[in-house]
C-alpha cells in the first residue's frame, strides 16, 4: 500500500510539472518568441505578420520564406505566417515587434516612419523616374543606411520589399494637379503623404488600410492611392471607377525582425533569418512586378476607367510637390538624399536642389488655417510671377510649407529644419503673434529672414536684436489698438473692452487703455476670458450692466465665435469693435445666423474689391484663374494674402540687389530698397535701418462681413 501511494503520488506530481511546462511553452509562443519543441531535436517557433491579403503576391513571398528558412535550417526553425492583419493593425504590429511579441514583420515604411521618420524616403513622390532606380538606392547605400537606424529601436533590419509603383485612383479623371482641387483623399498616418495631397489642394483623412474599402464606397473620401497589387487585393477598383497610373512613388515595406528574438537565437539561426529575407528581396518584386499588367487588365474589364500620366502632365506634379523633397531632406537624411541626387543626376542629368527656397510655417490644419492658406496663395502667386519673368540670379524658387498646428514646439522645430535647407531666403510666419515671438531667438541664431504678413504684436518686430532679421507688412497693435477706440469713439464714450488672457489680449489692452488715458477716457468696463470657454455669459452681463454701448473685442477665432453666440442671446445686443484677428478662421461660417442680430465690424488694411490699382486688378485676374473662384468677393482673409504677395516681392527685389543668396547681405538690402508699388500701397521706403514695419494707421480701415460671408470695407477701404 505504501509503495502504491508513493507511486500515484509520484504519477500526480510528474502530471502537474508536466501540465505546468505545457502551459508555460504555450505562453511563450502565444507572445511570439522563439520557442524550442521538447524532445531531442530544437525547433524554433517563429511569428511572422504583413497586411496584406492571404494569397497575395506578398503574402506568397513571406510563405516562400518560411519554406526557405525552414529547408536552410533542416526544420529547426518552423515560421507561420499572419497575413492580413490579422494578428493586429500594423502600428500593433511594429509596437509587438518592439516589445518582442512578434518575431518578423513586413511593414510600409510610410508606417514604420512613426518610429523612424526617415524611413518616409521611398514615399516622397516623383522621386524616381522608373522602379529600377527605387531597387537600387533601397538596395544600396540609402537603404543601408535607413535599416541602420531600426536597430536603436529595438529591430533588426534585413531588407525592402514592396508592393509596387503607387497610382492615383478617384471618382474622375486625374491628368493635373488642378484636378486634386478640393478632393477628400484617403491616406495612411503618415506626414508625409498628407503633406502631398495638401501641396496638391485636396483634403487628405487618415484612415486604416482596412477601412479604406468602406470609406471610398460610402463616399467619406473620393480618392486615394495604392499600388495595383493592393488596389485589386482590397478590391478598391470596385468602389473607384478611374485608375491614373502615375507612378509617383514607391510603396517599400521593411523587413525586420524583433532584436529581442534575434537575441535569443543561435548565431547562424540568425545569419540563415537575414540572408533568406535578402535573397527573397528580388523572387517578391518580381511577383510584384509580373503581376500588375495582368492585374490591369482585369481591372479594366470590371469597367474602370485606366489612363496613363503623360510626360507634360508628370512634370505638372512634379513641379506642384517638389516642396515635399526640401522639406523632408533634413528629416530623412542629407547623406541619403544626397546619394539619391547624384544618382538622378548622373542617370538622367537631372538638376534638382538648385531652387531658392521661400518657407512658410504656420497653422495649416486647426484653427487659424484660413490666414495660413490665405499667406500660402500669396506667395505662391508672388512666386508663380517671379518665376515666370526668369526666376532670381538665374535659378527659380519654390515654396516649401510646414504645418505648425498653432504649436509653439511644433512651430520652432519647423525654423530649426528651414535653418538646415540649401538655398532657403527666408520663413514667412502666420497669424499667430505669439508663435512669431517664440521662434525670434531661433530665426536670430540661424540669422533667417523672418517675413511677417499677418501677426501685429510690436514686439516682434520691435525685438532688441541687433542686426534685426524680421520685416512686417501688416497691421501692428501700437496702431490698432488707438484706431479702434477711435472708431468706437464715432458711435459712444461709453466703451467697455472684452479681451483674451494672452500677451496678444494683454498688449492691446495696454495700448487701448493708455491711449483712452490721454484723452481722458475710461473704459466703463474690462472683461477678459481664457482661451477655450465655453460660456461668456457673466463677462456680458457685467459688460451690460457698466452702461456700455459698444464693445471693442480682441479674441482669437474660436473664442469671438462664442462671444458673438453668447450676445445673441443676451438682452442687450451691444454693437461690438472687433481686431482682425477675426478673419483668420471660420469665423463666418460659425456665426453667419447670430450676425444677423449682431453689429459688428472690424479693422482691415487691405480690400481687393475697392481696389482699383491696375497691379490689383491684374493680381485678382491670376487669383482667379488660379483657384477657381468669379469674383473678387471670395478672396478669402484678403489681408494676409496681399502682405504675402507684398513681402515676397520685396524679399525678391532685395535678392536682386544683394545678388547673393547670403542672407545677412540680403537682411542688408531689405532696408535699403527705395521704392516699391505693391498691393498693399506704395512703399518709399518699405523699411530702413530703423524701422522694419512697412504699414502704419494710414492704411487702415473698416469693414464687416456680407450675407456671403465675404469682407466689405465700409468706409472707404481704399489702397493705392
Amino acid at each position: 500500500m505504501g509503495r502504491e501511494r508513493t507511486r500515484r503520488r509520484f504519477l500526480k506530481t510528474a502530471a502537474a510539472l508536466l501540465i505546468a511546462v505545457l502551459i508555460a511553452a504555450l505562453s511563450f509562443s502565444c507572445k511570439g518568441r522563439p520557442q524550442e519543441a521538447t524532445g531531442e531535436k530544437k525547433v524554433y517557433k517563429l511569428t511572422f505578420g504583413h497586411n496584406m491579403p492571404e494569397g497575395s503576391s506578398m503574402d506568397t513571398a513571406a510563405r516562400k520564406f518560411a519554406e526557405t528558412v525552414s529547408q536552410k535550417t533542416g526544420g529547426s526553425v518552423a515560421v507561420t505566417v499572419y497575413p492580413n492583419q490579422s494578428l493586429a493593425n500594423d502600428y500593433k504590429m511594429i509596437e509587438m515587434a518592439i516589445e518582442g511579441d512578434l518575431d518578423i514583420l513586413l511593414s510600409p515604411t510610410a508606417k514604420m516612419s512613426a518610429v523612424v521618420p526617415a524611413m518616409q524616403y521611398s514615399d516622397i513622390p516623383f522621386l524616381f523616374p522608373h522602379k529600377e532606380d527605387a531597387y537600387e538606392m533601397l538596395d544600396g547605400v540609402p537603404g543601408k543606411l535607413l535599416l541602420g537606424q531600426l536597430d536603436q529601436y529595438g529591430l533588426v533590419g534585413a531588407a525592402f520589399w514592396g508592393n509596387g509603383f503607387k497610382q492615383f485612383t478617384a471618382n474622375k479623371e486625374i491628368h493635373s494637379p488642378k484636378d486634386f482641387k478640393g478632393m477628400n483623399v484617403r491616406v495612411m498616418k503618415s506626414q508625409l503623404l498628407m503633406d502631398q495631397f495638401r501641396e496638391l489642394a485636396a483634403n487628405p483623412i487618415t484612415i486604416d488600410f482596412h477601412e479604406t474599402y468602406k470609406a471610398l464606397k460610402d463616399g467619406v473620401v473620393k480618392g486615394h492611392e495604392n499600388p495595383i497589387a493592393a488596389i485589386y487585393g482590397m478590391k478598391f477598383y470596385e468602389v473607384q471607377s478611374h485608375i491614373t497610373v502615375s507612378n509617383h512613388a514607391y510603396l517599400a515595406y521593411v523587413f525586420c525582425f524583433s532584436k529581442k528574438t534575434m537575441e535569443k537565437l543561435p548565431p547562424e539561426v540568425q545569419q540563415t533569418l537575414l540572408t533568406a529575407a535578402k535573397e527573397l528581396t528580388r523572387f517578391e518584386r518580381e511577383l510584384i512586378d509580373g503581376q500588375e499588367s495582368g492585374i490591369l487588365k482585369k481591372i479594366d474589364a470590371a469597367g474602370v476607367k485606366i489612363t496613363h500620366l503623360t510626360d507634360d502632365e508628370i512634370q505638372q506634379f512634379q513641379l506642384a510637390v517638389k516642396g515635399i523633397l526640401y522639406k523632408y531632406a533634413p528629416v530623412i537624411g542629407t547623406e541619403v538624399i544626397g546619394v539619391t541626387m547624384e544618382h538622378l543626376k548622373k542617370k538622367y542629368n537631372y538638376e534638382t536642389g538648385d531652387e531658392i527656397i521661400i518657407g512658410l510655417n504656420a497653422d495649416m490644419s486647426l484653427g487659424k488655417s484660413q490666414a495660413g492658406v490665405a499667406i500660402e496663395r500669396g506667395m505662391r502667386i508672388a512666386v508663380k510671377e517671379i518665376n515666370e519673368k526668369g526666376g532670381l540670379l538665374g535659378k527659380k524658387l519654390i515654396v516649401v510649407t510646414m504645418d505648425h498646428a498653432g504649436n509653439t514646439a511644433r512651430s520652432n522645430e519647423n525654423i530649426n529644419l528651414f535653418a538646415k535647407m540649401k538655398n532657403l531666403v527666408a520663413v514667412m510666419g502666420g497669424l499667430q503673434s505669439h508663435i512669431a515671438l517664440a521662434g525670434l531667438e531661433i530665426i536670430h541664431t540661424n540669422k533667417l529672414l523672418y517675413l511677417v504678413p499677418w501677426a501685429a504684436l510690436p514686439e516682434i518686430v520691435q525685438n532688441n536684436y541687433s542686426p534685426n532679421y524680421v520685416f512686417r507688412v501688416s497691421a501692428n497693435d501700437t496702431y490698432v489698438g488707438p484706431f479702434l477706440v477711435n472708431q468706437a469713439l464715432k458711435k459712444t464714450k461709453k466703451i467697455a473692452l472684452l479681451r483674451v488672457n494672452s500677451i496678444f489680449g494683454a498688449k492691446n489692452e495696454e495700448i487701448m487703455v493708455n491711449f483712452a488715458k490721454e484723452r481722458g477716457l475710461q473704459f466703463t468696463a474690462i472683461e477678459s476670458f481664457n482661451t477655450n470657454e465655453a460660456d461668456y455669459h457673466d463677462q456680458i452681463e457685467r459688460i451690460s450692466r457698466s452702461g456700455a454701448e459698444v464693445i471693442i473685442m480682441t479674441a482669437n477665432v474660436e473664442e469671438a465665435a462664442k462671444i458673438i453666440k453668447s450676445l445673441f442671446y443676451a438682452d442687450k445686443k451691444i454693437p461690438v469693435i472687433s481686431h482682425r484677428s477675426i478673419t483668420g478662421g471660420n469665423f463666418y461660417n460659425e456665426t453667419k445666423k447670430e450676425l444677423k442680430a449682431i453689429d459688428l465690424s472690424f479693422v482691415q488694411t487691405y480690400s481687393f474689391i475697392t481696389a482699383n490699382n491696375a497691379r490689383s486688378k491684374e493680381f485678382v485676374k491670376k487669383y482667379m484663374a488660379e483657384y477657381g473662384i468669379k469674383s473678387p468677393q471670395e478672396i478669402f482673409s484678403p489681408e494676409g494674402t496681399a502682405h504675402a504677395y507684398d513681402l515676397v516681392m520685396l524679399l525678391a527685389e532685395a535678392i536682386h540687389q544683394a545678388g547673393t543668396l547670403d542672407r545677412a547681405k540680403i537682411r542688408d538690402a531689405m532696408e535699403e530698397i527705395q521704392h516699391y508699388k505693391g498691393l498693399t500701397k506704395t512703399f518709399s521706403p518699405p523699411f530702413t535701418e530703423q524701422r522694419h514695419d512697412a504699414l502704419d494707421e494710414k492704411g487702415y480701415f473698416m469693414a464687416v462681413f456680407d450675407n456671403n460671408g465675404a469682407i466689405i470695407p465700409i468706409d472707404g477701404g481704399k489702397n493705392d
